[in-house]
């Protein structure tokens, strides 16, 4: 062979292996961006079709009770369509919680909608050893621990996950406590304590 052709093989051959190693990448990057929860505006949407819906939930309950205020029937009517078209479209595969009782709803991710009741302390990971099994491949088979603290607040707690526990987007170093209404975000599901 030739210098010329030595050269032109080799360098075919390091520009060959550039290539393949740049559409790996681009490719682990599609598969692994595919799962994780955006930060766009249908999540920013999502949260705030929620908050309207519970405000107009408190409303609707505030109005009853104020029997002298009350709006001719064909407002009522409108108010209580309006009012059912704007309900998250959540269900439970459980039973409905009493209203004292602490649930856990997944309001984004694979399992969107699952609704869990909380007793005094749970597991959350892949492995069906825990109290809630998500099935979410970038979750840990043991990754996070829900407690009642000795005040009764909630407490949540990362079990040495791979990919971390995040509370309203801030990974969490130890345990935090955690109030209604507050996202936790485990690999790429998204859970909200009610």
């Amino acid at each position: 062979m030739t210098e010329l052709t030595y050269a032109v093989l080799k360098y075919s051959f390091i520009l060959a292996l550039i290539l393949f190693a740049w559409l790996a990448v681009r490719s682990l990057h599609k598969d692994v961006s595919a799962f994780l929860p955006s930060r766009d505006k249908r999540v920013r949407k999502k949260k705030k079709q929620m908050k309207e819906a519970r405000s107009r939930t408190g409303r609707a309950s505030s109005a009853s009770s104020l029997s002298q205020d009350m709006p001719p029937a064909s407002v009522t009517q409108t108010s209580i369509v309006s009012l059912v078209t704007h309900v998250p479209p959540f269900s439970s595969p459980v039973a409905p919680a009493k209203s004292d009782t602490t649930v856990l709803v997944i309001v984004d991710g694979k399992d969107a909608g699952m609704t869990f009741p909380l007793p005094q302390s749970c597991t959350l990971g892949r492995a069906r050893d825990n109290s809630i099994v998500v099935s979410d491949q970038f979750i840990s088979s043991h990754h996070a621990r829900i407690y009642k603290g000795r005040k009764g607040e909630w407490v949540l707690e990362d079990l040495g996950s791979t990919n971390g526990t995040y509370l309203d987007e801030k990974q969490i170093a130890g345990p935090v406590i955690i109030k209604p209404g507050q996202l936790m975000r485990l690999g790429a599901t998204t859970f909200e304590l009610r």
